[in-house]
């Protein structure tokens, strides 16, 4: 069992019982993957600094623990990659942007690469963002536009862009990524794949961030809760962090709760057709699995996304105003014209848009009410061009009306696949639970997930061969 298309079939729990019984090991499943990344990355530029020698060295200790009977976790030999901005000892940070010249060794790993280490789990390389992990696309400075293996004119989303395009690709089992205003989700909507924007604090990360969350990238939703388990819970480089909480929960459990569903929160761009058809299908399926589904109605009064553009611009400045002066020019001027303004913001302009972003808050918070979860599109569209930051000029992640308001609320959110336009297209749907309900979020995403694949005939088959279109 060493053919990539097999293996990216494979749920996390078949290929641990394949560890398990001797089937496959570490060490086929590991280079099968590294040579998988080999064949695709030229088409593909998903990833970067890859580590064969030391991944394989890894490998063999992690079978040799499974032959024993002794594996470090459930996830020990797994092959995984880690975003651009993780840091990690001797793999380089780039934060997808040119500005930042040829990067920066890391010589201390960040806490999600501590975690999946002590874990067993083998980082095979690391996956390519967008330049300052400010635009909803894989348009990288440092490193080329990744291209989307479903169909390689398309977008795959952005920030962890990299992590959509290799996992969808049959590259590693899972892929930590960072979420800002929907950087784990978006990918995963275009990519076909599931990722979960935790409760905030829930996976630890430094530095400490009220908005950005990691998170895990997996083909499958029945597999994040495993992978979360791992790379969750208290750790001192992260003021904000806390603990994965509850139990799994007892079956039937699914027909007490009430749904709600929502696919208008009164401002960003217009939902798709498309986009609509997936959603309308989703929550019929929801109506199978949950005690009840109502309709919510959001209750913002003005464009919420405004402000958090604003905080994004500012953060965008930030970073461009401290790099060193002479990469400075290497910056994206479609980028920088979008943040510039940030440079003259007096600190009544900057409460203004804080003051924007409570209130919005306000409006998501009010989305929960009398509900136990709800649903709604990741995005209001399908995709757009490799080439493009986001589908709108000028304003890279104008696009996130669905996801960016639940990083400023702090509650978990799930994107995964809903279904296919008639490009073949994937098109996702977010499940969005209350802050601290991550496990029963996850239970529900892997029920939904069971029940839309039963409807799309047994669900996708993997673009382990990149579809190359124009």
């Amino acid at each position: 069992m060493n053919q990539i298309a097999d293996l990216a079939d494979l749920s996390l729990s078949a290929l641990q019982q394949a560890y398990r019984t001797g089937q496959t090991g570490p060490v086929a499943v590991t280079r099968a993957m590294l040579d998988q990344a080999e064949a695709v990355n030229d088409t593909l530029h998903a990833l970067y600094d890859l580590r064969p020698d030391a991944a394989m060295a890894e490998a063999g200790s992690a079978e040799a623990r499974w032959k024993a009977g002794t594996p470090l976790s459930p996830v020990d030999g797994m092959p995984v990659t880690i975003k651009d901005s993780v840091p990690a000892t001797g793999m380089r940070w780039h934060h997808g942007s040119a500005l930042h010249g040829n990067g920066i060794l890391g010589t201390a790993d960040g806490i999600p690469t501590r975690k999946l280490k002590a874990a067993g789990a083998i980082i095979i390389g690391k996956g390519t963002m967008p330049d300052f992990g400010l635009s909803g696309s894989g348009v990288s400075g440092s490193h080329g536009t990744v291209r989307n293996p479903w169909g390689t004119a398309w977008n795959t989303g952005g920030s962890s862009a990299g992590a959509g395009a290799s996992i969808a690709a049959g590259i590693g089992m899972m892929s930590v990524g960072s979420d800002i205003a929907g950087s784990v989700r978006l990918p995963a909507c275009h990519c076909g794949l599931a990722a979960l924007k935790p409760t905030q604090g829930l996976i630890p990360h430094a530095p400490a961030s009220t908005v950005r969350s990691a998170g895990p990238i997996t083909r499958r939703a029945e597999d994040l809760l495993v992978w979360t388990t791992v790379l969750a819970g208290p750790d001192a480089d992260d003021r904000y962090s806390v603990p994965l909480l509850g139990t799994d929960p007892a079956p039937g459990w699914e027909k007490a709760l009430t749904v709600g569903t929502c696919a208008d929160f009164g401002f960003g761009p217009t939902v798709e057709p498309a986009v609509q058809t997936v959603f309308d299908t989703a929550l019929q399926a929801l109506e199978r699995i949950v005690g009840r589904v109502q309709p919510v109605t959001a209750a913002y009064g003005f464009d919420a996304y405004l402000p958090i553009d604003d905080s994004l611009k500012l953060r965008g400045w930030y970073e461009y105003a401290a790099a060193d002066g002479e990469h400075r020019a290497k910056a994206p001027t479609e980028l920088v014209d979008w943040f510039a303004e940030a440079r003259d913001w007096t600190p009544a302009r900057i409460r203004e848009f804080e003051t924007g972003i409570e209130r919005g808050v306000a409006g998501t918070v009010a989305l929960l009410d009398g509900v136990d979860f709800l649903l709604t599109p990741v995005m209001p569209l399908v995709n757009w061009p490799a080439e493009d930051r986001g589908p709108v000029f000028g304003m890279p992640l104008r696009h996130t009306t669905f996801t960016a308001p639940f990083n400023q609320s702090g509650h978990p959110a799930i994107s995964l696949l809903g279904g296919f336009d008639d490009n073949g297209l994937p098109v996702g749907v977010q499940l969005v639970g209350h802050r601290l309900d991550d496990r029963r979020l996850m239970a529900l995403a892997t029920l939904l997930e069971t029940e839309l694949d039963a409807m799309n005939a047994g669900g996708r088959s993997w673009p382990t061969t990149p579809v190359v279109s124009h």
